[in-house]
Formats: structure tokens, sequence, C-alpha cells
């Protein structure tokens, strides 16, 4: 007869995690499994196959430190939402008085080829951020910059208040877009500690279930494991 504790279920080969299989998914499932291993009818079993009580008390204090990581992960990435929402509302509410800045100056300097070109505003709009950033933050520069464009911006009601108040909250979405990058990262970073984990604890929960198939045939015992069989 055969030695199953001689036996690797996946021998030779690493297995890998479903990666249809969400995360918290799959850490509840091995949560399920690890706990309810430990029941002595099912336990005594495993026993057999080298996967004591320890192990499994073992694998759970892991299960414990993966639920850790995910809280912080949600935490980093609500962070991350926060930022970004941050700076889409900044964004919206600059673009919007640019919009109409742009189009009032288009009107007013209508065939001066210099205020159009120097102004940016005989081009399309732009729509990448760093493109975007830099059409409007010239724009205003140079309304400043040239006593004849300011006099015109004047004359449809854009004053010198208006054009530095663009420019302060440019200043802030520049802060603004470095603080949801750094969140990004972080964010990022958390995923790949959580996923690097959870990519440690899988294959002991792999070899459990494959054992667990073997040990317990057409048994009820593999659904309190929370093993599907097809």
């Amino acid at each position: 007869m055969e030695n199953l504790q001689n036996q690797t279920p996946e021998s030779g080969n690493t297995p890998k995690r479903n990666q249809y299989v969400s995360a918290n998914e799959l850490i509840t499932r091995m949560k399920v499994a690890f706990t309810n291993a430990q029941e002595p009818e099912i336990q005594s079993q495993l026993e057999t196959v080298g996967i004591t009580k320890a192990k499994l008390e073992g694998y759970l204090q892991e299960i414990d430190q993966l639920e850790q990581l995910g809280n912080e992960q949600k935490q980093a990435y609500g962070e991350q939402y926060g930022e970004t929402d941050k700076f889409n509302n900044k964004l919206a509410e600059i673009d919007v008085l640019y919009t109409r800045h742009r189009n009032l100056c288009k009107i007013v300097m209508k065939g001066d080829r210099q205020a159009y070109t120097t102004l940016g505003i005989d081009k399309g709009r732009k729509r990448a951020f760093a493109a975007w950033y830099q059409q409007v933050s010239n724009f205003y520069a140079q309304l400043l910059a040239n006593a004849d464009f300011k006099a015109k911006a004047e004359d449809v009601n854009i004053h010198d208040a208006d054009i530095t108040a663009q420019q302060n909250a440019l200043q802030e979405i520049s802060t603004l877009k470095q603080s949801q990058k750094k969140e990004l990262g972080e964010a990022q970073k958390a995923t790949d500690t959580r996923d690097t984990a959870l990519d440690q604890l899988y294959p002991k929960y792999s070899e459990l279930t494959a054992y667990a198939k073997v040990l317990f045939p057409k048994d009820q015992t593999l659904e309190k494991l929370g093993i599907i069989v097809r």
C-alpha cells in the first residue's frame, strides 16, 4: 500500500492560486479549511499525512496576518481614492473657469495672431494632465506678462485677481497630483505585500485540499472544509 505521507499531491510543482478567485474570497476559504480541519475526526486523518494540529494553528496565524494586510490594503486604497477625488474635483474646478476665460479671449482677441499663438488658444484643448497643466499655466502666465493681453482680458471681466486665483489653484493641483501618485504607490505596495503573503500560504492550503480529497472521498467532510468537488 502506498504511503500517503511520503507523497506530495503536486509533486515537483508549486501550485498557483486561481486568479479568477478574489484574494478576499480565497482567504475566507482557507480560513474555513484550516479551522474546520482541526475537528477531531478530520484532524486524526490529516495527521496521517503530516498535517498536524500545530501546523494548522500556524496556518491560521498566517491567515490572521493576511487579514491584517488586507485591512491595510483597503485603508491604503481608501486614502488613494480620497486623494484622487480631491485631484479630480480641483481639476474640474480649474478647467471650467479656464474654458470660460479661454473662450472669452478667443472672442475679444479675434484676428490677433500673436495673442492666439502666445496664449495657446490657436490649438485644440489638451487632455493628458501634463500637457493640460502646461497649456493652462501658459495661458495665465502670458495674460499677466503682456499689458495688451491683460487689458483685453479686463474688457471681458478677467481681472488680475482671477488670474492669480487660477495660478494658485494650479499650484494646489500640482501638489495634489504628487500626493495622488504617492498614495497610489503605497496602495500598490500594500497589495503586493498582501499577495506575496497569500502566495506563500496558498501551497499549504492546496496540499490540504489535495490530501482531503484522497482521505475523504465522496464525504461530507469535504463540504466542511469548503472544498467543492465537481
